[in-house]
């Protein structure tokens, strides 16, 4: 079973997990003490916006769950962690560069602590999530699986996917109504589901394939009949 929930509010045990990895990922890059407990803070603060629906501190904490049980499969754990965090540390509905910014600032963060091939390897993984496509050489297979950790929600029970799907609508309704909505989430599913695959490495192709799919035409179905 895939350890994601959809919640705007995390409970102390999570809290106290994600804490805990950040200070474990900090400690691996060597990164102070000080300053890793400033630059969380700052990316906690971003993640507990309540405009975050979705993309919020329960999306971390779902990311670095799904890591840690793959951990064995990263080639660099630590930054791939890293990754995660700062993944989605720019979430604005309104905006169509949420990635590149969120890789910006996550090179203007660390730029005093880390190497710039760390930096950079942070910052390449972050693009990737950018159409979920991947976008460096087939041998960087770390790409394949923030790719598919991104997306593990789509192969949830149908109980999470219709949280999660509200949830998405819930960070977009300031902009959009229900109607014009509803035109752009199908088109944006239709388009996963156009895709030969929907998941990048064999593990999740083989184990959640099929289920995201019918997820999304699920999804899709409803959706017409708002």
């Amino acid at each position: 079973m895939l350890p994601i929930e959809i919640k705007n509010n995390l409970s102390e045990a999570e809290e106290t997990y994600l804490q805990s990895r950040w200070n474990r990922i900090c400690e691996v890059l060597a990164i102070p003490k000080t300053a890793a407990d400033n630059i969380y803070d700052q990316v906690h603060f971003e993640y507990a916006d309540w405009s975050r629906a979705y993309h919020n501190l329960s999306h971390i904490h779902s990311l670095l769950q799904l890591s840690e049980q793959y951990q064995t499969q990263l080639k660099e754990a630590a930054l791939f962690d890293m990754a995660i965090w700062f993944h989605d540390y720019i979430y604005d509905t309104g905006r169509k560069d949420n990635e590149a910014q969120s890789a910006h600032w996550a090179k203007e963060l660390l730029m005093p602590y880390l190497k710039k091939e760390e930096l950079n390897y942070i910052s390449s993984l972050i693009l990737c999530t950018e159409g979920h496509q991947p976008r460096l050489a087939p041998e960087n297979t770390d790409q394949y699986w923030l790719l598919d950790f991104d997306l593990a929600v789509l192969a949830t029970d149908k109980t999470v996917y219709k949280a999660y799907s509200d949830a998405i609508r819930e960070e977009y309704k300031s902009l959009f109504s229900y109607f014009t909505y509803n035109i752009g989430r199908k088109k944006v599913m239709k388009g996963f589901l156009k895709r030969k695959t929907l998941y990048f490495t064999e593990e999740f192709q083989e184990k959640y394939e099929t289920i995201a799919r019918e997820n999304i035409e699920w999804e899709i179905r409803g959706l017409k009949e708002s």
